[in-house]
C-alpha cells in the first residue's frame, strides 16, 4: 500500500506543477508589464517578510503529524481525534498571535524598504498578505490529517483546479484594471472557498474527526510533543534566519527592485525544484509509515534509493538551471532583467545544498528526530545573518548568498546526516559523506561536458536556441547518470518499483483514491 499511495501522490503532485509552472511564468511576465519590478519586489519581500509567522507555528503541525503516523497505522480512532483536536485548538490561538504580531511589525516596513516610498497602498497590500496568512491556518488541523494517512493527493486534485482558476482570475484582474489591491482580494476570496471545500473534503473522509466530544491525549504523547514543539520553535527560527533573511538584506543593503530581480530567480529555481519535488514528498510520505514499522536495515536500504533519487533529480536540476536560466530570462523577460554571474553560481550552489539534503531532512522528521539538534538551525542561522552583513560590504548582492552558502556547511550539512545514521541507520556517516563527494564530483563533470556541448553545438539566443538548449541540458545528464548506476542495488531496486506501477495501473485503471 505504501508503493501505490506514493505513486499516486507523485503522479498528481507532478502534474499539478506542470500546469502550475507553465501559467506560472504567464502570470509573471503579465504582472512585470502591468505593475512593474517595484511591485515585484514589494510582493517578494512581503510574502518573505510575513514567512517570520512561522516561527509562530513552533513545529507543531510537523511534531502532530509525526505523532499521527502510528495511530493511522493501528486504526486508534480515540488518539486521532485527540490529536486533530488539539492541533485545531492549537492553530486558533496561533492565529492571534500572528494578527498581533502583524500589527506590531507593521511600523518596521519603511525601514524594510529601500527605495520603496512610491508604492500606493502599502498598508492595505501588507493587511492583505497577513488575511491570507490567517485564512491558511483554519484547516490546517485536516490537512496534517490527511497527509499523515498519506492521502495528500486526494486534495492536491482540487488545489490544482483551484490554483489554476486563481491564475486565471488575476491574469484577467492585471490585464483589465493593473490593480494589484483586486489582483490580491481575488485571490483570498479564491483561496477562502478552496479552503471551505477541501474541508468537507476531509470530513467526508474521516467523519469521526466531527465529534464534538472532547478527547484528550496521553501523558506520554503530550510531553513528546511539547519536547518536540520546543525543538521545532528552535528550527523555525535558525530556518527564517537563513531563508527568510536574504529579501530582506536585499531590500534594506540595495534597494526593492533587487527583490524583484532575484524573485525571479528564486520563482524559476522554485517552480523547477516543484517539479521534482512529488517524487521526494510522495516517497517521504511513506517514510514515517515505513520508520514506524519496520527495521533499521529495511529503513537504510529505502534511505540509499531516496538518496540516489535525491541527487539524480537535483543534479539534473543544477545542471539545467546553468545552461538555461540565464538565457531563459533574458528571453522571457530582458537582459536588464539578469543577475550579475557571481550572484548566479551561489543561487545555483545554495540550490544544491539545501536540494541534496532532502532525503536525509526527510527520515529525520519523519523519526521524530527534531531535540537531537535543536540549536544547530540557530547557529546556521546566526552564522548566515553575520557573514551576509560582512560579505555585502564587499561582495554586494552575490555576498548575501555566500553567507548562507558559509552557514550551510558548518551546520546542518554535516549535523543532520551524523543524527540519523546513527540514531535511524546506526551504521557510520562516513558512507554518506563518501556517497555525497562522489554524487557532487559526478554532478560537477556532467555540468561541465553538458555546458561544453551546448556551447558547440547551439549558437544564438533565440526561442530555438532555448529548445536547442534544453533538450542537451535534458539527455546528457541524465543518460550519464543512467550508465554510471544502471548496475547498482538502488536502480536494480527503482527497477522494480516501476514494475509494481505497471501491475498497479493494471489492476486499477486509474489514479483514483
Amino acid at each position: 500500500m505504501r508503493t501505490e499511495h506514493s505513486i499516486k501522490n507523485i503522479f498528481i503532485g507532478i502534474l499539478s506543477q506542470v500546469v502550475l509552472v507553465l501559467l506560472g511564468f504567464i502570470s509573471r511576465k503579465i504582472f512585470v508589464d502591468s505593475l512593474g519590478i517595484e511591485y515585484l519586489g514589494i510582493n517578494g519581500l512581503l510574502t518573505n517578510v510575513l514567512s517570520v509567522m512561522a516561527l509562530v507555528e513552533s513545529g507543531i503541525g510537523i511534531s502532530i503529524v509525526y505523532n499521527l503516523y502510528k495511530p493511522l497505522a493501528d486504526g486508534d480512532e480515540t488518539k486521532i481525534i485527540a490529536l486533530v483536536q488539539a492541533y485545531k485548538k492549537a492553530y486558533g490561538i496561533l492565529a492571534l498571535i500572528v494578527i498581533i504580531f502583524s500589527v506590531c511589525l507593521y511600523p518596521f516596513l519603511g525601514v524594510l524598504m529601500k527605495d520603496g516610498g512610491n508604492i500606493e497602498n502599502l498598508g492595505l497590500i501588507y493587511f492583505l498578505f497577513v488575511s491570507k496568512n490567517i485564512v491558511s491556518y483554519l484547516n490546517a488541523h485536516k490537512w496534517s490529517l490527511i497527509n499523515a494517512d498519506q492521502r495528500g493527493y486526494v486534495l492536491a486534485k482540487v488545489n490544482l483546479l483551484f490554483q489554476v482558476i486563481t491564475m486565471i482570475a488575476r491574469i484577467g484582474i492585471l490585464v483589465v484594471t493593473n490593480s494589484f489591491i483586486l489582483y490580491l482580494v481575488i485571490e483570498i476570496a479564491l483561496y477562502i472557498i478552496q479552503t471551505i471545500y477541501n474541508g468537507k473534503i476531509v470530513n467526508k473522509r474521516y467523519p469521526y474527526i466531527k465529534t464534538k466530544e472532547k478527547y484528550s491525549m496521553d501523558i506520554k504523547t503530550k510531553e513528546n510533543l511539547i519536547e518536540n514543539v520546543k525543538a521545532m520553535f528552535l528550527h523555525n527560527i535558525g530556518g527564517f534566519l537563513v531563508f527568510g533573511t536574504d529579501n530582506l538584506l536585499i531590500s534594506s543593503f540595495i534597494n526593492v527592485a533587487t527583490v524583484g530581480l532575484y524573485s525571479n530567480y528564486v520563482m524559476i529555481t522554485s517552480q523547477l525544484f516543484s517539479l521534482v519535488n512529488p517524487i521526494l514528498g510522495g516517497i517521504g510520505e511513506s517514510v514515517g509509515n515505513l520508520i514506524a514499522t519496520e527495521d533499521g536495515n529495511k529503513n537504510y536500504s529505502i534511505f540509499k534509493v531516496s538518496f540516489l533519487i535525491n541527487f539524480w533529480l537535483i543534479s539534473f536540476c543544477v545542471i539545467f538551471l546553468y545552461n538555461l536560466l540565464e538565457p531563459f530570462i533574458s528571453w522571457w523577460l530582458g537582459k536588464q532583467f539578469i543577475l550579475n554571474h557571481l550572484s548566479f553560481i551561489f543561487i545555483l550552489i545554495n540550490f544544491y545544498l539545501t536540494g541534496m539534503r532532502t532525503a536525509i531532512a526527510t527520515f529525520k522528521n519523519k523519526a521524530g528526530l527534531f531535540t537531537q539538534d535543536k540549536y544547530a538551525p540557530v547557529i546556521e542561522g546566526l552564522i548566515n545573518l553575520i557573514s551576509s552583513l560582512i560579505l555585502v560590504k564587499f561582495y554586494g548582492l552575490a555576498g548575501i548568498f555566500m553567507g548562507t552558502t558559509i552557514s550551510t556547511l558548518l551546520t546542518i550539512f554535516w549535523t543532520q546526516p551524523l543524527i540519523v545514521y546513527k540514531k535511524v541507520f546506526k551504521v557510520s556517516v562516513k558512507f554518506y559523506f563518501l556517497k555525497y563527494f562522489i554524487y557532487l564530483l559526478i554532478t560537477v563533470i556532467i555540468g561541465y561536458l553538458t555546458k561544453l556541448t551546448s556551447s558547440i553545438i547551439i549558437q544564438g539566443e533565440s526561442f530555438i536556441s532555448l529548445i536547442g538548449m534544453g533538450i542537451i541540458s535534458i539527455f546528457i545528464p541524465n543518460i550519464f547518470i543512467l550508465i554510471i548506476f544502471y548496475k547498482t542495488k538502488e536502480f536494480k531496486y527503482l527497477i522494480e518499483k516501476i514494475k509494481e506501477i505497471r501491475v498497479i495501473k493494471k489492476k486499477t485503471g486509474s489514479f483514483e483514491g
